[in-house]
């Protein structure tokens, strides 16, 4: 007999959400499924829903959202080996790079198909945490690590000082704490009421982003061998290129180019948290879930972040999502699929 499970289906662009009841996928070669009890509301997730946002015009109607989650896996694949039926995982998946195998990937459902090697044991740490921490997280790293090329932890010390600005947020808070741990000095542009907090999470100088001389402060106390914006927005891109001019350089955004770039500068853009889903990056892959991960969520390592849970599983997923969009949470919003 058939697995029947709810599924929050994306009918197209601008469409209202459809929970429904469909059949269940079976995990493929090198695959696990698992029963999903969290997802956290990301930005882009609602943007796709809300106003037809990126990638989902590459979709085939209907679609499913989402592509992080934590539960417990449910079926094993063929050739999966370090992991069985009822390990406690937070996970990422293909949903919006495999766009052809998004139904089955998509994380707002009850039951995800997931490749084993984007799996990570989580020990007793809680869903909601889990999957709080890995999206955001692995966001910052890869921008920092993979494409900035900052060391990994306990590689040995670093020199050089590092600029996150818009700090106050989840990516720029775990890219702060992440710096800090590698073996660098910090500085962040953040907002005033947020200066103890950063400096907890390890930030050696508070700059207030509004500040009319925000650029002159961040001169004075670079120069800067690695520059992040978190925010993404186009003040900060102009703030950068200007840190940078004249002799040039690189940064890393969260958004795309939205200043005239200097032919000595270069902004490096990309869908930092789906690297670990790219081949080429294999290595980083491996380290991150096998290594990384588990032992920074099994330690309680870094701070943990701030979410309301919104009641009524899947089907409280279409307002959850127009109340992100419109900026009505403070905080990360997090969803159990399997209310």
């Amino acid at each position: 007999m058939a697995t029947k499970y709810r599924a929050a289906l994306m009918l197209g662009p601008g469409k209202q959400l459809e929970v429904t009841s469909i059949e269940a996928a079976q995990p493929g070669l090198g695959e696990v499924r698992i029963k999903n009890f969290a997802v956290a509301l990301q930005p882009l997730d609602t943007k796709m829903l809300i106003a037809g946002y990126g990638t989902a015009t590459q979709f085939k109607y209907p679609a499913v959202l989402g592509t992080s989650g934590a539960g417990t896996i449910d079926a094993l694949g063929q050739d999966v080996t370090g992991l069985k039926v009822g390990d406690r995982v937070v996970f990422d998946t293909k949903a919006y790079v495999q766009v052809d195998q998004n139904r089955r990937m998509g994380t707002w459902q009850q039951l995800v198909i997931c490749d084993a090697k984007t799996v990570a044991k989580i020990g007793d740490v809680a869903f909601e945490q889990a999957v709080l921490v890995d999206f955001p997280l692995q966001t910052a790293v890869a921008a920092l690590h993979v494409f900035l090329g900052m060391g990994k932890l306990n590689s040995g010390k670093e020199d050089g000082k590092v600029l996150i600005w818009g700090a106050g947020g989840a990516v720029g808070s775990y890219a702060v704490q992440y710096a800090k741990q590698v073996g660098h000095e910090v500085v962040v542009t953040a907002s005033p009421r947020d200066i103890d907090r950063q400096k907890r999470l390890g930030a050696s100088e508070v700059v207030d982003y509004k500040a009319t001389d925000v650029v002159e402060q961040l001169r004075t106390l670079g120069p800067y061998k690695y520059l992040f914006t978190a925010s993404g927005d186009q003040a900060s891109q102009k703030a950068l290129v200007s840190l940078l001019a004249p002799k040039g350089g690189k940064f890393a955004s969260v958004l795309p180019a939205a200043v005239e770039l200097p032919s000595n500068v270069e902004i490096i853009y990309t869908a930092f948290s789906q690297a670990a889903q790219k081949d080429e990056y294999s290595d980083w892959r491996d380290w991150w879930y096998q290594d990384y991960l588990p032992e920074v969520l099994a330690k309680g390592s870094l701070e943990p972040s701030k979410f309301t849970k919104v009641e009524g599983g899947l089907s409280a997923l279409q307002q959850a999502s127009q109340d992100v969009f419109d900026g009505k949470f403070r905080g990360k919003v997090v969803v159990d699929p399997q209310e």
